[in-house]
């Protein structure tokens, strides 16, 4: 497990357990959670999550360097989400570029 905390506000506002599964050549199941201004990564799941996030490993990559659009990736299948879209834009606005 690996914990940090948020220098910043970043994540203030976000209370959240998320469950990422990673498919294709890069095969990973991970939980992240947000909490307190804190983010704790574990190996595995933990917990029930709030979000539920299936992705192709490269796909997830693309899409973190802003070479894919998640309109894009949605309907084609490439990730799959079981919860809110919401809590995934909230993600992403913890850690600012």
């Amino acid at each position: 497990m690996i914990a940090a905390r948020f220098p910043t506000r970043e994540g203030q506002e976000v209370e959240a357990i998320y469950h990422f599964i990673f498919t294709g050549a890069e095969k990973v199941r991970a939980t992240i959670i947000i909490r307190n201004q804190t983010l704790q990564v574990c190996e595995g799941h933990r917990g029930k999550a709030n979000l539920r996030m299936t992705a192709d490993s490269r796909t997830w990559l693309g899409f973190l360097a802003i070479e894919r659009n998640l309109m894009w990736t949605l309907p084609r299948g490439k990730i799959r989400l079981k919860g809110s879209p919401r809590l995934l834009l909230a993600f992403g606005k913890c850690f600012p570029s």
